[in-house]
Formats: structure tokens, sequence, C-alpha cells
């Protein structure tokens, strides 16, 4: 109704029998009003094309707002430090990062979320979704960590440190704007001869063949001699805000 009233005001002038005779009178003393409806007719489009190209008039005449983002709590995000002591517990070295979840770890997430627990996916999850991914691997590959990873490049052959071993796992309750999260922490200690680390991962069994990899990292070599411990903390962050457009 508004959208009517507003154009028959605007159009009222050049539509009335006072501006047609006067028109007429001035202008075509002939009696020919082709060119008077002409006009009319001219100014009413030019009018309602006006009315019609506002930025705050629509059809219905109520004003459309752009939609807006929503924001959603969900990110998953990780941190991996590693620490090397000696025998009598010095610290030798100390590395820290934020970690890659790789493809398949996120893949896993959904699989065991949405469908459950079971055998090995194939394209969909390596690895049987049959524990948590609490077991932390290492290795001396020097390849970045990239989002295709499933296996460490290379894992550690020295005794204590070949063997994927399954982390204390402490876990936090989100509250508020804090995200839940898993603290996952395992300690090596080298039986062997001196040795390089230089990567580490986070898997959901012990063998290296067939279970999946949740998260990966590469980091500047750190160097083990025999009797030294080399501890591998992993916090995995669920929560945050991001935006969905």
């Amino acid at each position: 109704m508004a959208a009517e009233t507003r154009q028959s005001t605007i159009l009222a002038p050049f539509c009335s029998e006072k501006f047609h005779n006067r028109y007429i009178a001035e202008n075509d003393p002939i009696g020919n009003e082709n060119e008077y409806n002409t006009l009319v007719l001219g100014v009413s489009l030019a009018v309602v094309a006006g009315l019609f190209g506002s930025s705050t008039f629509d059809i219905t005449g109520m004003k459309s707002d752009a939609q807006t983002s929503a924001a959603a709590n969900g990110v998953i995000t990780g941190h991996v430090t590693t620490t090397v002591t000696d025998s009598e517990g010095n610290i030798k070295a100390y590395r820290q990062s934020d970690n890659l979840i790789v493809n398949n770890g996120e893949n896993c997430v959904s699989k065991m979320l949405f469908k459950g627990g079971g055998a090995t996916g194939t394209g969909v999850c390596t690895g049987a979704n049959t524990a948590g991914f609490n077991f932390v691997a290492i290795g001396n590959g020097t390849n970045a960590a990239a989002d295709a990873n499933i296996r460490l490049q290379t894992i550690q052959i020295e005794p204590g440190l070949s063997t994927p071993l399954q982390g204390t796992t402490t876990l936090t309750n989100a509250s508020g704007t804090t995200p839940a999260s898993a603290l996952i922490s395992a300690t090596f200690t080298n039986n062997g001869g001196p040795t390089t680390v230089r990567e580490s991962g986070l898997f959901n069994g012990t063998n290296m063949g067939t279970s999946g990899m949740f998260a990966r990292q590469v980091f500047t070599a750190i160097n083990m001699n025999n009797g030294d411990s080399l501890t591998v903390q992993w916090t995995v962050n669920i929560g945050g805000t991001t935006t969905f457009n």
C-alpha cells in the first residue's frame, strides 16, 4: 500500500484534468493528444523505475537486509612439545610448534563420530577406529608435514625409540569460550647408540603399517645419546570459533 500511495502522489499532477487541458491548449491547438499521452506515459515509467530501483524498496514494499554470517564452534587444532633430558634429568633440547592434523585424522574423526568404529575404511580412514589417537611415534624423517601423510617418513630403529608408545591422556572439558582439550604425553628412553630425532606423529595403534595417523610434525634435529629420554606432549584442542558464510 505504501508503494501505491507514493506512486499516485507523484503522478497525480501529470494525470489531472487541469494539467491535461492546459497542455493541450498551449501545445496542441488542433486537438491532437498523442504527444500528451506519450509525455504522461514516459513520466510514469520513469517514476516507477525510480521507485523499484531504490535500495530500500522492493516489490513487496519491504526493506531487504543482507544475509549475515553465522559463527560456529568446532575447530580442531594441535600443539606439540618435545623435550630431551639426559640420564641426570638435565634438559638438553626443547622444541615446540603447532602440528599438522592430517587429512586422514580428520577423516577418521568424521567416521568415528558419524559412523562408529570398526574395520579400516578404504578411502575414508586409514586404520581401524577401535582405539583412541593416543599413541606417539618418533622418527628421523626430514620431509615437511603434509595433509596427505598417513605414516612417519622414517621410524626410529634404536631400542627404546622404535616402538610407538601409548601416552597418558588428560582430558579437559570445555567451559565458556575455553575449548575442550586432550593432552597426550609419552616418554621414550634411548637404550641404543647415538641417534637423531626429527619427527613425531600421533596414531591410534602401535602397528605403523595399519594404524591411522592423526597428526604429524617435523622439527629441528635433536641428538640423543644412550640413556637420554625424550618426552612428547601433544595437545589437541576442540573448540574455538570459525565463521560460516
